[in-house]
């Protein structure tokens, strides 16, 4: 699924094509991709679908910002539309011309004669209307912690997210409300550059190890935006073409292929964890010290 590079590629293709532009005309095919609104008179999918073609039509697209996983794309008259990829969410500008499929739900015709499509295969992923002044409370983001990427997100406050928890550090890594943007592939590829077994509990994990997990998560992640984030199945970007760090990706879906550490004769493995694969090395990622209880 789109993670935080994925998302923060579609977020600058987003400020370099929408920006400026009017949007003349919005269709939603499926209202069920909606939150935070509810119809109430009539048939609710048409009343739904009808808010926010009416919400969106006319408005002049300001800016396009990111949290984490999700899409903010700030409108005139205070309104703001977020989006969530889900796992196979699409959010991209194509030409008015261009052919699109059952899984285009939502399309926004342009002052430029070009469209904003929201295409979502496996409908996971959902958009919001929301007013700009209060987008905090919105369903979309009012359990979301700390960007990954930001500022706010160092060394000492991946330690206090970690302190004291007996949770395997990666599902606590995949919380979005402590930290948002890292999603199973950018998690699998941070542990195994600092050297971390998946399955160390965040309550065994030195100093020094969390400062080399911190340094890893920002490495990779800047890494993959450079490269426009990793195609696996479904994402685009936001001029709907593939990205490319897949090409270099170190563990995650490698099993059984040897591990690229310079030095390791390790075979990359794939463990499941709640009910999602994880890719790691054996040799050279710190295995569990205990076994002590249940992760909570």
């Amino acid at each position: 699924m789109p993670e935080l590079p994925e998302v923060e590629t579609v977020r600058r293709d987003l400020q370099e094509h929408l920006v400026g532009r009017s949007v003349e005309a919005v269709t939603l095919r499926r209202a069920e991709v909606v939150r935070g609104m509810a119809a109430t008179d009539g048939p609710g999918d048409q009343d739904i679908c009808r808010a926010v073609e009416a919400g969106l039509t006319g408005l002049t697209v300001l800016k396009a910002e990111r949290l984490g996983k999700n899409l903010i794309v700030g409108l005139s008259d205070g309104v703001t539309l977020l989006v969530n990829l889900g796992m196979t969410g699409q959010l991209f500008v194509c030409d008015a011309c261009a052919e699109l499929d059952v899984h285009a739900h939502l399309i926004a015709e342009l002052s430029d004669g070009m469209q904003l499509v929201f295409r979502d295969t496996r409908r996971f992923g959902h958009i919001e209307l929301a007013r700009s002044e209060s987008i905090g409370e919105s369903f979309t983001l009012r359990n979301v912690g700390v960007d990954a990427m930001s500022a706010q997100f160092t060394s000492r406050r991946l330690a206090e997210m970690l302190a004291g928890r007996t949770a395997p550090v990666k599902s606590a890594l995949l919380d979005q409300r402590r930290v948002a943007g890292l999603g199973n592939i950018y998690v699998c590829e941070a542990l195994f550059r600092a050297g971390i077994g998946p399955e160390v509990r965040c309550d065994e994990l030195a100093h020094e190890e969390v400062t080399r997990l911190h340094r890893a998560i920002r490495e990779v992640l800047r890494e993959s935006i450079a490269a426009e984030g990793t195609t696996i199945s479904d994402y685009v970007t936001g001029r709907r073409v593939p990205g490319s760090f897949q090409k270099r990706l170190r563990v995650y879906g490698r099993e059984g292929e040897p591990c690229l550490k310079r030095g390791c004769r390790g075979v990359i493995q794939r463990i499941v964890q709640s009910n999602r694969s994880t890719f790691c090395c054996p040799q050279c990622q710190r295995r569990p010290e205990t076994n002590r209880g249940e992760p909570s």
